[in-house]
């Protein structure tokens, strides 16, 4: 097991963490992970076919609507959580993007899932230093249907520092069955949307529709104006 540190707050890997190849390394990046539920339940009203299909077209859209070296400023991460953990790609570029077959079962690790999401954006972060690579703040997605079944206390407190740090900006998307009152003591209540119908094309049409604007853009931070699809909803506030 890989030994890891806090400073501040932060989790570091001990390991070599500027092993994997950054493209275009003078353009400025964005560090995109989407952190995958892909329990059991996932099975009921077809939403793991349906998240399945949603990547395949975040892939596709996202190519399209960027210029080649565009592409190579967004790196793509997934980790899928069920009884067990997997990184199913380290940071990529959307054109090296896997496009995988995702299977449902188990329970929900949600708390070790974004421990691992957070571990990877630390990383990541380390490369673009050492590289010497100009990067946008991190984004995380976290789409689940459900709470978790693990312990995730001191991943939500360790979320919470990174953002409240300027370190990621994390996003919660539930689904029929998720438990919106358990996502709110781990996400920024602001931050967690409800999908209706799973319909996770619109979701990751949205997601890719988003982050053009970002990669595109030259200097500062900037404005993303996209409408959220209709199967998109604000979940109220408790």
């Amino acid at each position: 097991m890989l030994q890891q540190k806090e400073f501040n707050g932060d989790f570091i890997n001990q390991e070599d963490f500027n092993t994997t190849p950054i493209f275009s390394d003078t353009e400025k990046h964005l560090a995109c992970i989407f952190v995958l539920d892909t329990s059991g339940s996932m099975t009921l009203h077809n939403a793991i076919d349906q998240l399945n299909m949603g990547l395949k077209i975040f892939k596709e859209q996202t190519i399209r609507d960027n210029s080649t070296m565009a592409q190579a400023c967004i790196d793509i991460a997934l980790i899928s959580f069920d009884s067990k953990v997997q990184v199913i790609q380290d940071f990529t570029p959307i054109s090296q993007m896997i496009t995988p077959n995702l299977e449902a079962y188990g329970q929900t690790k949600m708390g070790e899932a974004l421990d691992t999401a957070m571990d990877m954006i630390t990383r990541r972060k380390k490369a673009y230093v050492a590289s010497g690579t100009p990067y946008f703040r991190p984004w995380l997605f976290c789409i689940t249907d459900g709470q978790p079944t693990d312990g995730y206390k001191e991943a939500a407190e360790r979320l919470q520092w990174m953002e409240e740090n300027r370190k990621l900006v994390s996003y919660c998307i539930g689904v029929e069955g998720c438990n919106y009152s358990v996502m709110q003591e781990i996400f920024d209540p602001n931050s967690i949307f409800g999908l209706k119908d799973c319909d996770f094309v619109g979701l990751f049409k949205f997601v890719s529709a988003s982050i053009t604007p970002v990669i595109n853009s030259k200097e500062g931070t900037p404005s993303v104006d996209v409408d959220i699809p209709s199967s998109m909803f604000r979940i109220p506030l408790n």
